[in-house]
């Protein structure tokens, strides 16, 4: 069964609910990006925005116009993956318990700080009954949502899935992340060298119907928990057998290089041992880490497809850092992600382009 991917959409670093930075790119300067929101009056009545925090917000927004760029009225199911859900809520639930001694508590900051209130949410607003389900694995929540799809497309449970990623990052967690040092990455010499704190929200809409606005197909999904080297070049063989290609048929690896030691370690290494000489593509430095940047790659994959091009900027040129003096991939068909979460949850995705 082929999967595709009908439309994505961002609210990220970069220029929200638009592929502008594809040809003009922000650049952050400091250890922590806003995220750039886009303007929400409009979309929600006063009440409604009232009752919801900014990322629901955001993943609701983006639900909506993800259906219409799509020309989709409503998904057959709903994924959503995260790794802190709506932690903002569950914050000011925990600082309301404190301040009043456990009484006259607001029900809605707790009853949205589950982490199943985005994909509940965008139910709720898109009045959809079929499948719901949220996933909370860290760093690769967003590819277990979309496994999850692939999963019920196989069993022909649903033709249609709106799969998001989801993550925002408050003052009090980027504190304590700094603190275990998840924050350490390497200073550039100039802003578009370093990584940063950030924030996430990606929505793409997958079905097994290819139109006339499909973007690209997705050839694969592979998840992978400790694998050893050889388990993860036995996966990777396998997916491109399955996929009909071999490794040159991959025009470049997208990976989560972020100038930390400990991360781009792994990166590195899988990289001399499996992928050859394939271009390395890395992105952390114009959208930011954070669990859900995963979604994010998958979504700069997905736009490189769309544009036939991988622009210089995303490109590795091996010491850790982007180069403009590497030009850029024109004619770009396939790309290969790959993800892993502290070494320990590795991900696969195989994207191939359906424009002609």
């Amino acid at each position: 069964m082929k999967v595709y991917i009908q439309s994505a959409n961002q609210i990220s670093a970069q220029k929200p609910l638009s592929d502008e930075w594809f040809d003009n790119p922000v650049y952050c300067g400091g250890r922590r990006a806003q995220t750039v929101d886009p303007v929400f009056a409009g979309h929600f009545s006063p009440l409604a925005a009232r009752r919801m925090c900014t990322l629901l917000k955001r993943a609701v927004m983006m639900s909506r116009l993800t259906l219409r760029d799509a020309s989709t009225e409503m998904p057959d199911a709903i994924i959503s993956g995260t790794g802190l859900g709506c932690i903002e809520n569950t914050e000011k639930f925990l600082h309301a318990i404190m301040e009043n001694d456990e009484t006259c508590l607001q029900p809605t900051f707790f009853m949205q700080s589950t982490h199943n209130v985005l994909s509940s949410s965008i139910a709720i607003d898109l009045k959809c009954h079929g499948y719901n389900n949220t996933f909370v694995h860290r760093g690769v929540s967003f590819e277990n949502a979309v496994l999850d799809a692939f999963m019920q497309f196989e069993r022909h449970r649903v033709r249609t899935a709106l799969v998001g990623g989801y993550d925002e990052l408050t003052d009090d967690y980027y504190r304590f992340f700094d603190r275990i040092g998840i924050w350490d990455f390497v200073p550039g010499a100039t802003p578009g060298e370093r990584c940063f704190a950030g924030e996430a929200a990606v929505s793409m809409l997958l079905g097994v119907d290819r139109t006339e606005r499909t973007i690209c197909e997705i050839n694969g999904v592979e998840l992978m928990y400790r694998p050893t080297p050889g388990q993860l070049g036995e996966t990777l063989d396998g997916m491109l057998a399955r996929a009909g290609c071999g490794l040159s048929g991959v025009d470049a690896v997208l990976t989560g290089l972020n100038t930390h030691a400990l991360n781009d370690a792994v990166y590195r290494d899988a990289t001399a041992r499996f992928f050859g000489n394939r271009p390395v593509m890395r992105y952390k430095h114009l959208f930011g880490e954070s669990f859900s940047s995963s979604a994010l790659g998958a979504y700069v994959a997905v736009t490189c497809l769309r544009r036939g091009r991988i622009p210089s900027f995303l490109l590795d040129a091996g010491g850790g850092a982007p180069s403009s003096g590497i030009d850029g991939i024109d004619g770009v068909r396939r790309i290969l992600v790959y993800n892993h979460y502290r070494n320990r949850s590795h991900s696969l995705i195989l994207l191939s382009s359906c424009l002609n």
